[in-house]
């Protein structure tokens, strides 16, 4: 299950970088339907998603049980500047913690994927879990992109 999990990370990660690498100016910058963010501000949050995933599968694979924090991604855009950062850098974000992501969790072993965390919402999460939940959320976000119009 892990390694399904795993391979749909891999594979929604790299059509999240193809399709947000192929977008233009305009196309970035051009405000979401209904009051949903912009692709620039959709790639922004996933590169700011991808470090909390990041210091999860870290602290899952390094320490015993550790604290999971929640982050509020509402709050994001105008706490953490949206409107004034470069996509390309962000994108360039969610490439490099892709690449290191996939890396160590291709090496984690079956013990590996049933290590936990103690996320304060969720209570005892595995490896395999918080993996299962950036897949969603890596769906949900890449969904935006696409259905733009």
């Amino acid at each position: 299950m892990s390694r399904e999990i795993l391979s749909r990370y891999q594979e929604l990660s790299k059509e999240f970088i193809d399709l947000a690498g192929s977008l233009s100016a305009d196309e970035l910058e051009q405000p979401g339907k209904n009051g949903e963010w912009s692709r620039a501000f959709v790639i922004h949050h996933m590169a700011d998603a991808d470090v909390h995933f990041s210091a999860r599968y870290w602290h899952v694979l390094t320490l015993d049980r550790p604290a999971l924090a929640n982050f509020d991604e509402e709050l994001y855009p105008d706490r953490l500047k949206y409107a004034l950062r470069n996509s390309a850098d962000s994108l360039a974000a969610v490439t490099g913690l892709f690449k290191v992501n996939s890396d160590v969790l291709s090496l984690s072993s079956d013990s590996d994927w049933n290590r936990v965390g103690i996320h304060e919402s969720y209570g005892e999460l595995t490896l395999s879990q918080i993996l299962g939940y950036a897949v969603e959320h890596r769906e949900s976000h890449l969904g935006q992109l696409r259905d733009f119009a």
